[in-house]
Protein backbone atom coordinates (compact mmCIF):
# COMPACT_ATOMS: atom_id res chain seq x y z
CA UNK A 1 0.00 0.00 0.00
CA UNK A 2 1.34 3.23 -1.05
CA UNK A 3 2.13 6.13 1.21
CA UNK A 4 -1.00 8.63 -0.04
CA UNK A 5 -3.10 5.05 0.07
CA UNK A 6 -2.84 4.92 4.17
CA UNK A 7 -3.67 8.16 4.76
CA UNK A 8 -6.37 8.19 2.57
CA UNK A 9 -5.04 10.96 -0.12
CA UNK A 10 -5.33 10.51 -4.30
CA UNK A 11 -2.16 10.56 -6.21
CA UNK A 12 -2.04 13.97 -7.88
CA UNK A 13 0.91 14.68 -10.10
CA UNK A 14 2.76 17.78 -9.93
CA UNK A 15 3.36 20.22 -12.94
CA UNK A 16 6.55 19.97 -14.24
CA UNK A 17 9.00 22.91 -13.41
CA UNK A 18 10.76 24.59 -15.85
CA UNK A 19 14.02 25.41 -14.42
CA UNK A 20 15.60 26.26 -11.49
CA UNK A 21 15.47 29.55 -11.79
CA UNK A 22 12.12 29.56 -12.05
CA UNK A 23 12.22 27.83 -8.35
CA UNK A 24 14.30 30.44 -7.04
CA UNK A 25 11.80 33.41 -8.59
CA UNK A 26 8.74 31.03 -6.96
CA UNK A 27 10.91 31.30 -3.49
CA UNK A 28 12.07 34.80 -3.37
CA UNK A 29 8.15 35.63 -3.60
CA UNK A 30 6.49 32.72 -0.94
CA UNK A 31 9.55 34.51 1.12
CA UNK A 32 8.14 37.88 1.23
CA UNK A 33 6.40 38.77 4.22
CA UNK A 34 5.06 41.88 2.85
CA UNK A 35 6.60 45.12 3.07
CA UNK A 36 7.76 46.72 6.26
CA UNK A 37 7.04 50.09 7.84
CA UNK A 38 9.65 52.07 5.58
CA UNK A 39 8.16 50.54 3.03
CA UNK A 40 11.44 48.28 2.24
CA UNK A 41 10.04 44.42 1.13
CA UNK A 42 12.14 42.06 3.75
CA UNK A 43 12.53 38.29 2.97
CA UNK A 44 15.20 35.80 3.35
CA UNK A 45 17.60 37.32 0.16
CA UNK A 46 17.05 40.99 0.95
CA UNK A 47 17.63 41.16 4.75
CA UNK A 48 21.29 39.40 3.91
CA UNK A 49 22.32 42.17 2.45
CA UNK A 50 22.62 44.06 6.41
CA UNK A 51 26.04 43.23 7.11
CA UNK A 52 25.10 42.58 10.73
CA UNK A 53 22.14 40.01 9.64
CA UNK A 54 24.74 38.21 7.16
CA UNK A 55 27.45 37.98 10.33
CA UNK A 56 24.84 36.52 12.72
CA UNK A 57 23.34 33.38 10.01
CA UNK A 58 27.06 32.90 9.70
CA UNK A 59 28.13 32.80 13.00
CA UNK A 60 24.84 30.61 14.15
CA UNK A 61 25.60 28.73 10.97
CA UNK A 62 29.35 27.99 11.27
CA UNK A 63 29.57 27.29 15.35
CA UNK A 64 26.89 24.26 15.22
CA UNK A 65 28.41 22.93 11.55
CA UNK A 66 31.63 23.06 13.37
CA UNK A 67 31.34 21.13 16.71
CA UNK A 68 32.78 17.21 17.03
CA UNK A 69 29.28 15.28 16.94
CA UNK A 70 29.24 12.18 18.66
CA UNK A 71 26.84 9.05 19.54
CA UNK A 72 26.89 7.79 23.15
CA UNK A 73 25.00 4.63 24.86
CA UNK A 74 24.41 4.23 27.94
CA UNK A 75 24.70 0.79 28.71
CA UNK A 76 22.80 -1.55 31.06
CA UNK A 77 25.52 -1.31 34.13
CA UNK A 78 25.34 2.17 34.16
CA UNK A 79 28.57 2.62 32.40
CA UNK A 80 28.63 5.15 28.87
CA UNK A 81 30.49 3.99 25.58
CA UNK A 82 30.85 6.06 21.96
CA UNK A 83 29.19 4.14 19.11
CA UNK A 84 32.22 4.71 16.54
CA UNK A 85 30.29 2.30 14.14
CA UNK A 86 26.55 2.94 14.32
CA UNK A 87 25.66 4.00 10.58
CA UNK A 88 23.97 7.04 12.28
CA UNK A 89 27.44 8.65 13.68
CA UNK A 90 28.37 8.49 9.77
CA UNK A 91 25.82 9.83 8.48
CA UNK A 92 27.04 12.72 11.17
CA UNK A 93 30.27 13.64 8.99
CA UNK A 94 28.66 12.20 5.77
CA UNK A 95 24.95 12.45 5.13
CA UNK A 96 25.40 12.31 1.53
CA UNK A 97 27.03 11.92 -1.60
CA UNK A 98 27.33 15.90 -2.54
CA UNK A 99 28.56 18.11 0.38
CA UNK A 100 30.78 17.11 3.75
CA UNK A 101 29.06 17.40 7.02
CA UNK A 102 30.08 20.48 7.65
CA UNK A 103 28.52 21.89 4.49
CA UNK A 104 25.43 19.76 5.43
CA UNK A 105 24.89 21.54 9.47
CA UNK A 106 25.75 24.94 8.23
CA UNK A 107 22.97 24.51 5.32
CA UNK A 108 20.42 23.04 7.59
CA UNK A 109 21.41 25.92 10.27
CA UNK A 110 21.34 28.74 7.70
CA UNK A 111 17.84 27.73 6.73
CA UNK A 112 17.02 27.50 10.17
CA UNK A 113 18.17 31.48 11.20
CA UNK A 114 16.48 32.98 7.92
CA UNK A 115 13.24 31.17 7.65
CA UNK A 116 13.00 29.63 11.71
CA UNK A 117 12.78 25.92 9.51
CA UNK A 118 15.31 23.45 8.50
CA UNK A 119 13.92 19.83 6.54
CA UNK A 120 16.00 17.21 5.36
CA UNK A 121 14.88 13.78 3.85
CA UNK A 122 15.81 10.76 6.01
CA UNK A 123 16.46 7.29 3.35
CA UNK A 124 16.42 4.65 4.94
CA UNK A 125 17.75 0.76 4.06
CA UNK A 126 15.45 -2.44 4.03
CA UNK A 127 16.12 -3.00 7.33
CA UNK A 128 14.99 0.66 8.04
CA UNK A 129 18.26 1.89 9.45
CA UNK A 130 19.51 5.66 7.63
CA UNK A 131 21.78 5.45 5.00
CA UNK A 132 21.51 9.15 3.33
CA UNK A 133 20.24 12.69 4.35
CA UNK A 134 19.50 15.33 1.45
CA UNK A 135 18.37 18.48 2.89
CA UNK A 136 15.80 20.36 0.70
CA UNK A 137 14.74 24.12 0.62
CA UNK A 138 11.76 24.83 2.62
CA UNK A 139 10.31 26.88 0.31
CA UNK A 140 9.07 23.87 -1.61
CA UNK A 141 7.94 22.22 1.78
CA UNK A 142 4.27 21.66 2.71
CA UNK A 143 3.58 20.65 6.48
CA UNK A 144 0.39 18.58 6.81
CA UNK A 145 -2.28 16.61 8.58
CA UNK A 146 -4.33 14.19 7.80
CA UNK A 147 -6.28 11.48 10.07
CA UNK A 148 -4.17 12.58 12.81
CA UNK A 149 -0.99 11.56 10.50
CA UNK A 150 1.65 14.09 9.92
CA UNK A 151 3.40 14.55 6.57
CA UNK A 152 5.14 16.46 4.56
CA UNK A 153 4.78 17.44 0.68
CA UNK A 154 7.86 18.14 -0.92
CA UNK A 155 9.00 19.35 -3.99
CA UNK A 156 13.11 20.51 -4.48
CA UNK A 157 13.73 20.91 -7.75
CA UNK A 158 17.44 21.19 -7.30
CA UNK A 159 17.78 17.13 -5.61
CA UNK A 160 14.37 16.63 -8.07
CA UNK A 161 12.28 15.57 -5.01
CA UNK A 162 8.84 14.96 -5.69
CA UNK A 163 7.02 13.28 -2.68
CA UNK A 164 5.54 13.02 0.13
CA UNK A 165 7.07 11.87 3.38
CA UNK A 166 6.22 10.69 7.23
CA UNK A 167 7.53 12.99 9.68
CA UNK A 168 9.64 10.33 11.39
CA UNK A 169 11.12 10.57 7.74
CA UNK A 170 12.23 13.68 8.02
CA UNK A 171 14.72 15.57 9.74
CA UNK A 172 13.10 19.05 10.49
CA UNK A 173 15.02 21.77 12.53
CA UNK A 174 12.44 24.60 14.67
CA UNK A 175 12.80 27.79 15.91
CA UNK A 176 10.54 28.86 18.41
CA UNK A 177 7.12 27.95 17.96
CA UNK A 178 3.71 28.38 18.84
CA UNK A 179 2.23 24.83 17.41
CA UNK A 180 5.23 22.43 18.08
CA UNK A 181 5.17 22.03 14.43
CA UNK A 182 6.26 25.17 12.26
CA UNK A 183 8.63 27.52 13.63
CA UNK A 184 8.47 31.33 13.56
CA UNK A 185 10.94 32.96 10.83
CA UNK A 186 12.58 35.90 12.50
CA UNK A 187 13.24 37.33 9.33
CA UNK A 188 9.47 37.88 8.68
CA UNK A 189 8.85 38.57 12.67
CA UNK A 190 11.83 41.32 12.38
CA UNK A 191 10.52 42.84 9.13
CA UNK A 192 10.31 46.02 10.50
CA UNK A 193 13.29 46.49 12.21
CA UNK A 194 15.60 44.86 9.09
CA UNK A 195 13.54 47.30 6.73
CA UNK A 196 14.83 50.56 8.99
CA UNK A 197 18.16 49.13 8.83
CA UNK A 198 17.69 48.54 4.86
CA UNK A 199 16.32 52.00 4.36
CA UNK A 200 19.15 53.88 6.32
CA UNK A 201 21.58 52.11 3.73
CA UNK A 202 19.51 53.32 0.69
CA UNK A 203 19.53 56.64 1.91
CA UNK A 204 23.22 56.81 2.60
CA UNK A 205 24.05 55.11 -1.02
CA UNK A 206 21.73 58.02 -2.45
CA UNK A 207 22.82 60.52 -0.54
CA UNK A 208 26.28 60.14 -1.93
CA UNK A 209 25.30 59.36 -4.61
CA UNK A 210 24.13 62.83 -5.65
CA UNK A 211 27.40 64.24 -4.29
CA UNK A 212 25.93 65.24 -0.92
CA UNK A 213 23.11 67.21 -1.61
CA UNK A 214 19.86 66.97 0.09
CA UNK A 215 15.97 67.33 -1.67
CA UNK A 216 15.85 70.86 -2.07
CA UNK A 217 13.70 73.35 -4.50
CA UNK A 218 14.82 77.06 -5.60
CA UNK A 219 12.67 79.82 -5.83
CA UNK A 220 12.98 82.52 -8.65
CA UNK A 221 11.21 85.91 -8.50
CA UNK A 222 11.41 85.96 -12.39
CA UNK A 223 10.91 82.53 -13.58
CA UNK A 224 12.01 81.57 -17.22
CA UNK A 225 10.90 82.61 -20.37
CA UNK A 226 10.48 78.95 -21.75
CA UNK A 227 11.16 75.55 -20.78
CA UNK A 228 13.58 75.45 -23.06
CA UNK A 229 15.39 77.63 -20.91
CA UNK A 230 14.52 76.02 -18.08
CA UNK A 231 16.21 72.65 -18.81
CA UNK A 232 19.28 74.19 -20.20
CA UNK A 233 19.61 75.70 -16.62
CA UNK A 234 18.37 72.48 -14.84
CA UNK A 235 20.94 70.21 -16.92
CA UNK A 236 23.93 72.56 -16.33
CA UNK A 237 22.92 72.69 -12.09
CA UNK A 238 22.72 69.03 -11.95
CA UNK A 239 25.97 68.46 -13.79
CA UNK A 240 27.91 70.69 -12.09
CA UNK A 241 26.47 70.58 -7.89
CA UNK A 242 25.12 67.07 -8.02
CA UNK A 243 26.12 63.46 -8.83
CA UNK A 244 29.39 61.49 -8.37
CA UNK A 245 31.04 63.53 -11.63
CA UNK A 246 30.48 66.65 -10.12
CA UNK A 247 32.63 69.26 -8.61
CA UNK A 248 30.82 69.85 -5.73
CA UNK A 249 31.33 73.38 -5.52
CA UNK A 250 29.63 76.01 -3.53
CA UNK A 251 26.30 76.88 -6.47
CA UNK A 252 26.10 79.86 -7.60
CA UNK A 253 22.18 81.24 -8.19
CA UNK A 254 20.88 83.72 -10.53
CA UNK A 255 19.67 87.07 -9.31
CA UNK A 256 16.08 86.36 -7.53
CA UNK A 257 16.48 83.20 -7.07
CA UNK A 258 16.32 81.05 -3.53
CA UNK A 259 17.46 77.62 -2.38
CA UNK A 260 15.62 75.89 0.13
CA UNK A 261 16.17 72.72 1.44
CA UNK A 262 13.56 70.67 2.56
CA UNK A 263 14.78 66.77 4.01
CA UNK A 264 16.84 66.71 7.26
CA UNK A 265 20.79 66.79 7.23
CA UNK A 266 22.04 63.66 8.16
CA UNK A 267 23.05 64.74 11.43
CA UNK A 268 19.36 65.19 12.19
CA UNK A 269 18.09 62.77 10.54
CA UNK A 270 20.61 60.49 13.20
CA UNK A 271 21.75 58.26 10.45
CA UNK A 272 24.83 57.11 12.49
CA UNK A 273 22.97 56.44 15.59
CA UNK A 274 20.70 54.50 13.32
CA UNK A 275 22.94 52.58 11.75
CA UNK A 276 24.55 51.94 15.57
CA UNK A 277 20.76 50.75 16.56
CA UNK A 278 20.17 48.42 14.06
CA UNK A 279 23.46 46.51 14.86
CA UNK A 280 21.94 46.30 18.83
CA UNK A 281 18.68 45.31 17.14
CA UNK A 282 19.66 42.54 15.06
CA UNK A 283 21.94 41.09 18.14
CA UNK A 284 18.56 40.95 20.27
CA UNK A 285 16.80 39.02 17.74
CA UNK A 286 19.42 36.90 17.19
CA UNK A 287 20.02 37.11 20.87
CA UNK A 288 24.15 36.83 20.65
CA UNK A 289 26.29 39.44 22.34
CA UNK A 290 26.29 42.89 20.07
CA UNK A 291 30.94 42.45 19.91
CA UNK A 292 30.01 39.22 17.71
CA UNK A 293 28.72 41.38 15.23
CA UNK A 294 31.88 43.60 15.18
CA UNK A 295 30.02 46.46 17.30
CA UNK A 296 32.60 47.08 19.99
CA UNK A 297 31.20 50.03 20.91
CA UNK A 298 30.26 48.63 25.03
CA UNK A 299 32.62 46.12 24.74
CA UNK A 300 35.51 46.03 27.25
CA UNK A 301 38.42 43.27 28.04
CA UNK A 302 37.32 42.08 30.92
CA UNK A 303 33.48 41.35 29.84
CA UNK A 304 33.84 39.96 26.40
CA UNK A 305 34.80 36.65 28.03
CA UNK A 306 31.67 36.18 30.48
CA UNK A 307 29.49 37.75 27.28
CA UNK A 308 30.82 34.53 25.16
CA UNK A 309 30.31 32.06 28.10
CA UNK A 310 26.25 34.01 28.26
CA UNK A 311 26.47 33.26 24.48
CA UNK A 312 27.05 29.41 24.76
CA UNK A 313 24.21 28.63 27.62
CA UNK A 314 21.76 31.14 26.54
CA UNK A 315 21.78 30.74 23.00
CA UNK A 316 23.94 27.91 21.59
CA UNK A 317 22.60 25.60 24.04
CA UNK A 318 18.82 25.77 23.42
CA UNK A 319 20.30 26.06 19.77
CA UNK A 320 21.88 22.70 19.86
CA UNK A 321 19.92 20.80 22.61
CA UNK A 322 16.92 21.09 19.61
CA UNK A 323 19.21 19.15 17.34
CA UNK A 324 20.33 16.87 18.83
CA UNK A 325 16.90 15.81 20.23
CA UNK A 326 15.82 15.68 16.72
CA UNK A 327 18.50 13.33 15.84
CA UNK A 328 17.52 11.14 18.89
CA UNK A 329 14.21 11.10 17.79
CA UNK A 330 13.77 10.70 14.70
CA UNK A 331 17.25 8.55 13.61
CA UNK A 332 16.69 5.84 16.53
CA UNK A 333 13.98 3.26 16.64
CA UNK A 334 11.31 3.44 19.70
CA UNK A 335 13.12 1.28 21.97
CA UNK A 336 16.42 2.86 21.25
CA UNK A 337 16.03 6.55 22.75
CA UNK A 338 16.02 6.27 26.09
CA UNK A 339 19.88 4.79 26.10
CA UNK A 340 20.62 6.67 23.17
CA UNK A 341 21.96 10.57 23.34
CA UNK A 342 23.40 12.64 20.05
CA UNK A 343 26.25 15.04 21.50
CA UNK A 344 27.21 18.26 19.81
CA UNK A 345 30.73 18.82 21.90
CA UNK A 346 30.38 22.31 23.09
CA UNK A 347 33.38 21.53 25.94
CA UNK A 348 35.77 23.40 23.56
CA UNK A 349 33.80 26.45 23.39
CA UNK A 350 34.01 27.14 26.60
CA UNK A 351 37.42 26.88 27.12
CA UNK A 352 39.38 30.11 28.39
CA UNK A 353 43.13 31.27 27.87
CA UNK A 354 45.74 28.54 28.21
CA UNK A 355 46.28 29.37 31.62
CA UNK A 356 42.59 29.16 32.90
CA UNK A 357 42.61 25.34 30.74
CA UNK A 358 45.67 25.00 31.99
CA UNK A 359 44.71 25.02 35.82
CA UNK A 360 41.21 23.68 35.04
CA UNK A 361 42.58 20.39 33.89
CA UNK A 362 45.61 19.90 36.51
CA UNK A 363 43.23 20.37 38.76
CA UNK A 364 40.59 17.85 37.45
CA UNK A 365 43.69 15.08 37.09
CA UNK A 366 45.06 16.00 40.48
CA UNK A 367 41.65 15.77 42.36
CA UNK A 368 41.00 12.10 40.72
CA UNK A 369 38.03 13.79 38.63
CA UNK A 370 39.48 12.65 35.36
CA UNK A 371 42.43 10.56 34.14
CA UNK A 372 45.50 11.73 32.71
CA UNK A 373 44.86 10.38 29.29
CA UNK A 374 41.28 12.28 29.30
CA UNK A 375 42.49 15.48 30.14
CA UNK A 376 45.02 15.18 27.17
CA UNK A 377 42.60 13.99 25.23
CA UNK A 378 40.87 17.74 25.66
CA UNK A 379 44.48 18.88 24.06
CA UNK A 380 43.97 16.69 21.30
CA UNK A 381 47.46 14.74 23.14
CA UNK A 382 47.43 11.18 22.53
CA UNK A 383 47.17 8.52 25.64
CA UNK A 384 50.76 7.70 28.03
CA UNK A 385 51.80 4.66 29.57
CA UNK A 386 49.89 4.59 32.94
CA UNK A 387 47.88 7.64 31.83
CA UNK A 388 44.14 5.75 32.42
CA UNK A 389 44.66 5.57 36.00
CA UNK A 390 42.68 8.21 38.57
CA UNK A 391 45.00 10.19 41.23
CA UNK A 392 43.93 10.32 44.46
CA UNK A 393 45.52 13.38 46.52
CA UNK A 394 48.00 12.17 48.91
CA UNK A 395 46.72 14.21 51.86
CA UNK A 396 43.03 12.30 51.46
CA UNK A 397 45.14 8.92 51.61
CA UNK A 398 44.50 6.66 54.91
CA UNK A 399 41.74 4.63 56.49
CA UNK A 400 38.28 5.36 55.93
CA UNK A 401 36.50 6.38 58.88
CA UNK A 402 33.63 4.36 60.07
CA UNK A 403 30.37 5.53 60.24
CA UNK A 404 28.83 6.45 64.35
CA UNK A 405 27.04 3.78 65.85
CA UNK A 406 23.54 4.24 66.33
CA UNK A 407 24.87 3.67 70.41
CA UNK A 408 27.24 7.12 70.55
CA UNK A 409 25.69 9.21 72.73
CA UNK A 410 26.52 12.02 70.10
CA UNK A 411 23.90 11.00 67.78
CA UNK A 412 20.66 12.09 68.36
Amino acid sequence: MSFLSKIGLKVVKQPAVRGYMDEVLKEALRDIGGYSTSGVAVNAETALKLSAVWCAVRLLSEIPASLPKTIISQEKDGSYATLYDDPVNSLLEFPNEYMTGFDFHELMNASLQLRGNAVAVIYRDRKGNPVKLLPVNYSGVQIRMKNGLLYYVINDVLFGINQNFFATDVIHYKLFSSDGIIGRSPIRLAKDNIGLALSAENYGGEFFRKGGNHKAVIETQQGFKSYTEYAKWREKYDEEHSGIGSDHGTPVLQPGMTYKQLTMSMEDAQFIATRQFSIADIARWYNIPAHLLHDLSRATFSNIEHQDLQFIKYSLRGLITRQEKEWEFKMFPPERRNQINVKFDMDGLARGDMAARSAYITTMVNGGIITPDEGRAVENRPPIPGGDKLRTPQNIVGKPIAPPKESDPNIK
